[in-house]
């Protein structure tokens, strides 16, 4: 597995074709039509570290961001970009995630990545990554064992957002039980 070291330099400009789920739509009142309009805002994530967040764009499916963010990455090997609705009530709601390995930015040479990216389970989102440092094998390392992690989980083929509930819990996308 590739390591990077070195400083990462990420645009998220804009998302496209945004869904809300089954859980987002839980509160509204009438016919869930396709016009449900999401409060969108993308969190950014390297290796579990949070790097930051977008600002939130109001009652669009396809927000145009524009956002830039720089940091010192340390034995980096994942880039984790996380979709939410900012929800007036509880926490924010899932909306998509991707994530993008340093390997794959940098097998071909280049340390500039302009593209458009597929999130799960609906929609894309077009970032601008530049790095400029070092790469190589790498090694497993223990250092964060243990720590709190707000991570996405895969159960039954579904992702979601892990919370503490005392009852049974369904998926928001074809309400299939999870737990």
């Amino acid at each position: 597995m590739v390591i990077f070291n070195g400083l990462l330099k990420i645009k998220i400009c804009e998302a496209l074709d945004l869904k809300p789920t089954a859980w987002s739509l839980r509160h509204v009142v009438g016919p869930k039509t396709q016009t449900f309009l999401l409060d969108t805002y993308i969190s950014l994530n390297v290796d579990d570290f949070r790097v930051g967040q977008t600002s939130t764009k109001q009652k669009t499916n396809s927000p145009v961001w524009h956002d830039e963010f720089v940091t010192e990455v340390h034995d980096g090997r994942k880039i984790e970009l996380s979709v939410f609705h900012d929800a007036p009530i509880g926490y924010d709601d899932f909306v998509a995630n991707c994530t993008i390995q340093f390997e794959e930015l940098l097998q071909n040479g280049s340390k500039h990545f302009e593209d458009w990216i597929d999130l799960e389970p609906e929609g894309k989102v077009y970032v601008i990554i530049n790095l400029s440092g070092s790469s190589s094998e790498g090694k497993t390392s223990l250092k964060r064992q243990g720590a709190v992690r707000r991570r996405v989980h895969q159960v039954s083929g579904h992702k979601f957002m892990a919370t503490y509930l005392r009852q049974p819990t369904y998926c928001s996308h074809c309400r299939d039980f999870i737990w």
